[in-house]
Formats: structure tokens, sequence, C-alpha cells
């Protein structure tokens, strides 16, 4: 697929899975507020995403911040056999600027690696006092990882790490959100995100991780 046309279907169905109509577009089914998730795709919305995106199915969270927080910081680290190569890249800044002043913010947040692409995708809204979608706003990007020389094209196996349920956001401090994983193994551990970071034997274990982060400032 044309990269251009996968950035564009990316933040189009990010778009939709945030304005849906009906219950979706509810306050009471976003995130608990100050908390960050998994995003668990309806069988229609996974359907979706498996024709824009093949392979970002599992790679979208979702939160929610009060009116204190300003912006969200989304980027990646990258490791190799556990070493910390290269340090917060692809830096995306999504504000939460809305008319009328601060409001508490419910977004969405998809991020994976599509061959020799880092894709990150944020999407904002707030709510009116009935319930509806306020503002939304959207912000895609994208960065070629052939200038950093980096790819998961030369591994056996690609596999992934996610949130297996929420996290508290704190102002300031980095969340690993979601993992792509190459290694020549093909027999190969894999455990949630917040495991993996925190178990540095693991971490090693994999030829390559490209960790994905969210820090709410």
């Amino acid at each position: 697929m044309d990269k251009k046309l996968l950035i564009a279907g990316i933040v189009l169905l990010m778009s939709f899975l945030m304005t849906a109509c009906g219950d979706s577009s509810s306050v009471q089914n976003e995130a608990a507020m100050n908390t960050i998730q998994p995003y668990n795709l309806s069988d229609e919305d996974s359907e979706m995403v498996s024709l824009v995106a093949p392979g970002a199915e599992d790679a979208i969270t979702q939160f929610a911040v009060d009116k204190t927080y300003q912006r969200v910081c989304v980027g990646y680290d990258y490791y190799e056999h556990g070493k910390l190569v290269k340090k917060n890249k692809t830096k995306s800044d999504f504000p939460f600027t809305y008319d009328g002043g601060p409001k508490d913010s419910y977004g969405k947040i998809c991020t994976f690696v599509d061959n020799d692409d880092i894709v990150i995708n944020i999407y904002g809204k707030a709510y009116d006092k009935d319930g509806k979608p306020a503002e939304a706003d959207g912000l895609g990007s994208k960065e070629p990882l052939s200038n950093e020389h980096l790819t998961l094209d030369d591994v056996n196996t690609n596999s992934i790490s996610m949130l297996d349920g929420p996290v508290d956001i704190e102002k300031n401090k980095k969340i690993y959100i979601f993992a792509a994983i190459g290694d020549n193994d093909d027999d190969f551990e894999v455990t949630d995100i917040l495991t993996l970071m925190e178990d540095k034997k693991l971490l090693s274990s994999y030829d390559k991780c490209f960790v994905f982060y969210a820090t709410f400032k």
C-alpha cells in the first residue's frame, strides 16, 4: 500500500472511531479519568482496521485526562538485545486546545511499525454538557526507519506487546503502551508491555524492540 494512502487511511479510521454515532460517542464509554488502557475494537471496527492497516488491530490505546493536562507526547525507544539504541524518537505532540479554554480530554493513540515506517496517530476530543463530542482534532505522523537504518524485515518472527489493563496517568511520566518485537527465534515469550519493560532479562532476549510511549504534560 502507498505510504501516503496508509497514513490518510489511518487518520480517517481514527476519526471514525472517535466520532462514531450511538453509544460509542458517550463519555461513559471512554477510559476512566486520568487513565490509559487498551482499546477493544468491535468485530466490525477490527475488520475496518485490518483493511486499512493489517497488523494494527491491537495497536490502539485510549485515554482520558482532566483539564489540568495540556498535551500528550508520543514517541518510541528502540532496543537491540536489551540495549537502548535510540531514545525518544518521532515525538508527536498533541495539544488539548479547545475553544472556551481547558476541558477534560478523551482520545485514542495508534502506534505501530509498518514495514520501514514508524506510524503514530493521535485523536482527541472533549464533550459538551449534553455528553456529545464538542471538539475533535487529529494528528498523523510517520518516520522512515530507513533514515535510521532500522527495520524489522531482517528477522524471522514479529510479535507485539501491549497494555493488559488500565494504567494511571501521572504528569510528565513516560508510560509504555505498545511494543513491536522482532527476533530470529521462532519460539519466544511475549508478555504485557509493563512486565516487559520491568524484566530486563526478557527484553535483552529479543533481537529488536520498538517500544512506544505516551507522556502527558
